[in-house]
């Protein structure tokens, strides 16, 4: 892909995180982000989710919705999208020769190299911007406080879950990965969270800058129930609320949603009732406990922390107590794979657990390495160990219930 190819020849990461590029970059392309209403989404889980469920509710009011999201699945043309449709590699091709520009002048001043990231958020903002976009959805890449998405002045800034992850930029506590997220609050703005231990983080942050903080708490959220196709619940006024998405989680991302389309309407988005029941009954997200298939039933799912995992593991063993199950595991090298293993293998009696090497041996750890740290955990369940075609085969070839756990966010 064009695009792909192009973000390939810049580097991925920079030792020294300023917004100093991302400066330059919105001052030379004619600061098209002070021509756009942003809602900025932070968190360690939850954002993709999120964003999706406020796209929905947006696009059935009718507005046009610019949604920029990371990491994507395939192509990064995914993290640029209008009302759902993705930037082409056609359209791209109007912006090749500017940004080409734009980063030899900057390495020019500065004798540093502009980002992948850089260029993909420059490129995103822009976009929308020329595409007459009535609001845009902007998904922090990583933190938030020196993220390339901090560029913008938002109208409303949105946390889901905080919890442990990139630690090594972030910070070892929790206090320190907070305090890098709520760097995107925004001076007499909006934010909203639902209430978790990190909050007095953000409640500090929010005094400062004159930001108005809207809590969602647990006693908001009454009769729960799910069943194998949605989940229902009460929040506040709003009764009888179903979601497509699954995962009891999902209920305070839905919450939250709701809340910030309240927002948008004191802003004078016209927003009903209506249309936020039906966004959230309809709203799917790639990759989010994503059931491929039906018979054999594979899901597909991109937890990739401890949190995300916990998480994952209480929708599987509560949608399907008692089914048999085969999981097939790839972690890309930047991640904790012995908390991720710990929790999966102790999360499930009696499984078969399938370790691949992943889509690109330079990304994954090796399947020998889960393997043989599995094989020191005390668990019940099968081990085996495959490349990934091989256990692709092996899970087509299951006549029972069948989970693809593939973690390569």
């Amino acid at each position: 892909m064009l695009l792909d190819d192009f973000l390939s020849k810049f580097v991925q990461t920079t030792d020294f995180p300023t917004l100093d590029a991302m400066k330059f970059l919105m001052k030379n392309l004619g600061s098209p982000e002070k021509e756009l209403k942003f809602i900025h989404i932070a968190g360690t889980n939850g954002k993709g989710s999120t964003c999706e469920m406020l796209n929905h509710i947006l696009m059935l009011s009718n507005y046009k919705v610019g949604k920029f999201m990371s990491p994507h699945l395939i192509v990064s043309n995914e993290s640029i999208c209008v009302n759902n449709v993705q930037i082409t590699d056609n359209e791209f091709l109007g912006y090749k020769e500017k940004f080409e520009t734009l980063a030899q002048n900057y390495f020019n001043e500065t004798k540093r190299c502009l980002t992948r990231f850089e260029i993909l958020t420059a490129l995103g903002i822009l976009y929308f911007k020329e595409h007459n976009c009535d609001i845009v959805l902007l998904e922090v890449g990583l933190g938030g406080m020196y993220d390339c998405t901090n560029i913008v002045n938002s109208l409303i800034s949105v946390f889901g879950s905080i919890s442990f992850d990139h630690t090594a930029i972030l910070g070892n506590t929790l206090e320190e990965i907070a305090t890098q997220k709520a760097g995107i609050i925004k001076n007499n703005s909006n934010t909203v969270i639902f209430d978790q231990p990190a909050i007095s983080v953000i409640e500090k942050t929010c005094k400062e800058k004159n930001s108005k903080l809207h809590v969602i708490k647990n006693n908001q959220i009454s009769n729960y129930s799910f069943d194998s196709s949605y989940q229902y619940f009460d929040y506040m006024d709003f009764k009888s609320i179903c979601v497509n998405l699954k995962g009891k989680k999902q209920i305070e991302n839905a919450a939250i949603s709701i809340k910030c389309s309240q927002i948008l309407e004191e802003h004078g988005f016209e927003i009903n009732r209506e249309t936020i029941y039906k966004a959230l009954k309809t709203v799917t997200h790639p990759a989010r406990f994503e059931e491929l298939t039906k018979n054999p039933r594979i899901i597909f799912d991109g937890a990739h922390n401890e949190n995300a995992m916990l998480n994952f593991i209480e929708t599987v063993n509560s949608l399907f107590p008692k089914e048999n199950k085969t999981f097939l595991v790839s972690i890309i090298t930047t991640k904790d794979y012995k908390t991720i293993l710990n929790l999966l293998l102790n999360g499930f009696d009696n499984c078969t657990f399938i370790f691949t090497d992943g889509t690109d041996d330079t990304k994954f750890f090796k399947a020998q390495i889960l393997y043989d740290y599995a094989k020191t955990l005390n668990t019940s369940n099968i081990l085996e160990i495959s490349d990934f075609k091989s256990g692709i085969q092996k899970l087509q070839s299951k006549i029972n219930f069948i989970v693809r756990k593939l973690l390569c966010i």
